[in-house]
């Protein structure tokens, strides 16, 4: 299966892990993923305010790049993902921004027709591979592993722009991690906001806002979270110590990108899937209080 692949910013400059990764999974599945290489970044979402149309002129330029391709598009990260179809369902349905739109990527000798069908890798998973061909090639099911899902919230919201997932009753990381053999946690906070994006504001609000999911994470007996966005990962890794000191308690909660957690159950190792280069370490991923079971990430000391 071809894919015309856009990694975004994050997934080739502060979570780099997530675009290792998630070229060495998808040479697992047998996904062929082109990369945009001239893809800019999505935008910021103020952007949007200032030069609504100027943000659409950058969204739209990287799908015409895929529809170029003739192959849809897959992203790695939530707010790419939300940008995008945001940009496309405008596209679609303005015809004098679209033309303004063809105006600015007629100048590089670019247009959209409006055909390039967006995917984020987690409903690549569910849609394009399926359950069953990734239970195949499943060889290192990672049984005893207790997983906090963290959806983070512009992967389900707002809800109109995904006819996939049901904000109100995310299932599709925990069916993921049950495919994978993991034990699925459930808890409060896991489809709200990271706060990444107040964090340059006021990285005090980031702070406390994930320490409350991060909590309620360990608290339900998660031994790791996942989640299908670098922006999220930043915060809820990156922080991780400032959100320690300011519950006043020990996290120790390794936060690994979805393609890491796949790559684990098909066998990649965690030196290849570079979970090393997360700021909190993950030697041990035990099973919930009350479990014998132990899933050992790297070899004891």
């Amino acid at each position: 299966m071809k894919f015309a692949y856009y990694p975004g910013c994050s997934a080739r400059s502060t979570c780099a892990e997530l675009n290792e990764a998630t070229h060495l999974v998808a040479s697992k599945l047998g996904l062929d993923l082109v990369t945009l290489e001239s893809a800019t970044c999505t935008g910021a979402r103020e952007l949007r305010a200032v030069d609504p149309v100027g943000f659409y002129a950058l969204n739209v330029r990287i799908l015409a790049l895929a529809e170029q391709l003739g192959a849809p598009l897959m992203t790695v990260c939530n707010t790419c993902t939300l940008n995008l179809l945001d940009a496309d369902d405008a596209f679609r349905g303005d015809e004098e921004l679209a033309r303004q739109v063809n105006l600015r990527l007629a100048e590089e000798g670019l247009s959209y027709r409006g055909n390039t069908r967006i995917s984020h890798f987690l409903w690549v998973l569910h849609e394009d591979i399926g359950e069953a061909r990734l239970r195949e090639l499943i060889v290192k099911p990672l049984t005893g592993m207790s997983v906090g899902a963290f959806y983070g919230c512009h992967i389900t919201r707002p809800p109109a722009r995904y006819g996939y997932v049901d904000s109100r009753n995310n299932t599709a990381l925990e069916r993921m991690s049950e495919i994978l053999g993991c034990q699925p946690i459930d808890y409060s906070g896991r489809n709200e906001c990271c706060g990444f994006h107040t964090a340059a504001h006021d990285e005090q609000v980031a702070i406390k806002l994930t320490g409350k999911h991060i909590l309620a994470a360990k608290d339900a007996g998660a031994s790791a979270m996942v989640t299908p966005c670098p922006l999220c990962h930043t915060v809820l890794d990156g922080f991780q110590r400032e959100i320690a000191r300011d519950v006043g308690r020990p996290l120790d909660m390794p936060i690994l990108h979805l393609p890491q957690l796949v790559g684990l159950a098909l066998g990649l190792s965690p030196a290849a899937l570079r979970i090393d280069r997360h700021m909190v370490p993950a030697p041990l991923l035990s099973a919930p209080a009350g479990k014998k079971r132990f899933f050992r990430l790297f070899p004891a000391s």
